[in-house]
């Protein structure tokens, strides 16, 4: 990938890699995502990515077959002043290829300069005007750790003292919907009712498969009216409803760090039919692809809070966080 000229082409080129992997895979590529050790992060900052950032690495770790999630910028891997890795020489591998992240600043129209986000917050705090400043955009180009020679193995990410079925009750009871095992053979969520009905236990092949399910019907459950408030109520084969199901999927990936879920065949098979509807409208409106993103992103910190992984303050920052730039090492910003 060549750096973006500017947002629109770097939605694009992230909605026709999206694209390509479900004309590709169908629903196979979530199963292929809950395979990651973990989320997209920083190799140095150990930070996570989020967003669509954290959404086109892995996808570019889809298509290029990485398995380590640790991503670098070219300042980190020469380090030439010992900054980051003091005592070891990392080497990017003969013909790699770079991939972008992108970072949105605050820009003071009046002073003509960036500032950081909390620089922007205490203006404002000061006196200044929301409209003195605008929004701009920069890509930074990172490399996989699977590219870098000399960069250590990773550690093994440290797992929750909770197993799925806990967890899936913490969220069942955080959230305040009820799951009940009365849905012969059907698994839904209700929003008029904000229940969930599945089939009963012994119906599903595994453990997996069934909390896979509860975890995609909890991900609906996140937009009701009274949680985050998306549109629920469209007609099965509409657009909206399709939507809806991409930001199920989408939370369900980001979520599935902490469960370790994958789809079922029979969810595969029941939504396979969703996927068309999906590339068509992926590639004609990239921004559709960016608001679901930023929907699953959003569902997926409001689940991580109420199953208690995510502590009230942080779940507070997230909530109000564009993608802020650190004052010192921009460049390291997630």
């Amino acid at each position: 990938m060549s750096r973006p000229q500017n947002k629109d082409a770097f939605r694009k080129e992230m909605a026709e890699a999206f694209a390509h992997i479900l004309e590709e895979k169908g629903l196979q590529w979530k199963k292929e995502w809950s395979g990651f050790a973990s989320a997209p992060q920083n190799g140095v900052t150990k930070a996570n990515y989020r967003g669509c950032n954290a959404f086109w690495l892995s996808i570019v770790a889809m298509s290029k077959g990485y398995t380590d999630p640790r991503w670098v910028t070219m300042r980190q891997i020469q380090d030439f002043d010992g900054r980051y890795h003091p005592n070891e020489k990392w080497h990017l591998k003969k013909g790699s290829k770079a991939s972008y992240v992108e970072y949105w600043y605050p820009l003071d129209q009046k002073e003509k300069k960036a500032v950081t986000w909390p620089e922007y917050r205490e203006a404002l705090k000061n006196g200044r005007k929301p409209d003195e400043f605008r929004l701009s955009t920069r890509y930074t180009p990172v490399f996989n750790a699977c590219d870098i020679e000399g960069m250590p193995q990773i550690e093994a990410p440290v797992q929750n003292d909770i197993s799925e079925d806990e967890l899936i009750r913490l969220l069942s009871e955080g959230m305040g919907v009820k799951v009940l095992n009365d849905g012969g053979d059907k698994a839904y969520y209700s929003p008029m009712q904000d229940m969930i009905h599945l089939p009963e236990a012994s119906a599903f092949t595994s453990d997996y498969a069934y909390n896979a399910t509860a975890l995609h019907e909890l991900s609906h459950a996140s937009g009701h009216p009274s949680r985050l408030n998306r549109p629920h109520g469209a007609f099965f084969g509409t657009g909206q409803y399709a939507y809806e199901e991409l930001v199920a999927e989408m939370s369900s990936c980001f979520m599935g760090v902490n469960l370790n879920t994958e789809l079922t065949p029979e969810h595969m098979e029941n939504h396979k039919a969703y996927v068309q509807s999906w590339i068509q409208s992926i590639r004609e409106k990239p921004e559709m692809l960016v608001k679901a993103i930023k929907d699953a992103q959003s569902a997926a910190d409001y689940m991580e809070y109420k199953a208690g992984l995510l502590p009230e303050q942080e779940y507070e920052k997230r909530k109000g966080t564009v993608m802020e730039v650190k004052p010192k090492e921009k460049e390291l910003e997630r």
